[in-house]
């Protein structure tokens, strides 16, 4: 599936529907990604009031800037992020519609990404936010660019070194098979409902399965999740203890891929200003619990502020 189609339909689901309205921004850059010029094009989600505090949120693999909408736009019972924020949703470097010149992908050119993303609107006094992969890239980014990350939220976020028997069966099998890259062509909506439903408490609705699926049959973006799968490993954790900015570790706290009891205990204990919160949630605190992830957001960026 081509990147135009697969935006098309991403958009096209309800659940997108505040998304679909409002509508995505594109601009063509020049990012330097792992030490290397790079022409790219990068797409993101832009909601909130102008001259609201700022949140760029950074989504993992395989996902998509719409793992967020509910977050961003609200639903019953939650209030979105936007009613107090101004927030940026990029698409992350190789995954959904972004497009590059990069033949690879690595951890350090994923946070480069955000960091390019930030020079690239000039964004000052950001409350930086990543979920999995994401908050890799959104630590890394905020310790390359701490002028322009006040505060950091991390959600069940890659960073820390994972013993061989913390990894998952289909993480190893992404890091040792060896047509692991290939491995779009045998993509389908039962093998990503079996490798997305664990990490859930609750039965994942079709949709969002549907959005997972879509992802997931691009060859370019396929490339990368093999690619990240096999670059995580806690390359920079020692960095953490320079990382000065506030921390929010919001835990989902029956993840299964970074249990809480281990890493975002880790994290906590390397991290100087970290605070830790758990939320009844796997591995997606944004999706399954955003109204309690929403809140704890708003408390963390009105406690810290002027800090």
């Amino acid at each position: 599936m081509d990147k135009l189609t697969l935006e098309r339909r991403l958009l096209d689901l309800e659940k997108n529907a505040a998304v679909r309205a409002a509508g995505l921004e594109t601009r063509e850059y020049e990012v330097v990604l792992a030490g290397k010029p790079t022409r790219a094009r990068f797409t993101w989600h832009h909601a909130g009031q102008r001259g609201r505090p700022v949140l760029v949120l950074v989504h993992g693999t395989p996902s998509s800037l719409f793992t967020w909408t509910e977050l961003v736009h609200g639903g019953p019972g939650i209030d979105g992020l936007a009613r107090d924020f101004e927030v940026f949703a990029p698409d992350a470097l190789g995954h959904a519609t972004t497009r590059t010149e990069l033949d690879s992908h690595s951890f350090q050119a994923c946070a480069d990404w955000v960091s390019g993303f930030l020079d690239m609107l000039d964004l000052r006094d950001v409350t930086l936010v990543g979920q999995s992969y994401g908050g890799e890239f959104a630590w890394r980014a905020a310790l390359d660019r701490p002028a322009r990350v006040t505060r950091v939220v991390l959600m069940n976020s890659s960073g820390i070194p994972r013993r061989e028997d913390e990894w998952l069966p289909e993480e190893l099998k992404m890091r040792a098979w060896r047509l692991a890259h290939w491995g779009w062509i045998l993509n389908s909506r039962v093998r990503i409902a079996a490798a997305v439903q664990p990490h859930f408490r609750a039965p994942v609705p079709e949709e969002r399965l549907e959005e997972y699926y879509l992802a997931c049959s691009n060859a370019d973006n396929w490339r990368c999740m093999i690619d990240l799968a096999r670059d995580e490993n806690g390359a920079r954790a020692a960095d953490l203890a320079r990382l000065r900015q506030p921390v929010l570790l919001l835990w989902g706290e029956r993840d299964s891929a970074y249990r809480p009891e281990r890493f975002a205990q880790e994290f906590a204990r390397r991290l100087p200003r970290a605070e830790l919160v758990l939320v009844a949630a796997g591995h997606y605190p944004q999706e399954e619990a955003p109204g309690d992830v929403a809140r704890e957001i708003r408390a963390f960026v009105e406690r810290t502020s002027g800090t």
